[in-house]
């Protein structure tokens, strides 16, 4: 009885191990993919600042506007 208890305990380890192995490769995934997202982000906001600057410099002409203006 004894020895169905320890081989009961091992097996519950091997798979916690497991678990915890399979958890890593995830949270690794996931810190990949979120650093890549997060360099994304910032070329895009550098991309947007750029942008915003540019149209902050250019003044519309008046023919830039409809007739109806």
């Amino acid at each position: 009885m004894e020895k169905d208890k320890i081989i009961a305990v091992e097996e519950k380890l091997a798979y916690l191990e497991l678990a915890n192995l399979k958890l890593e490769d995830e949270v690794y995934r996931q810190k990949l993919e979120i650093d890549a997202l997060t360099t994304s982000l910032k070329t895009l906001k550098a991309f947007v600042k750029l942008l915003d600057a540019k149209m902050l410099s250019e003044k519309p002409s008046t023919s830039d506007f409809p007739p109806h203006y």
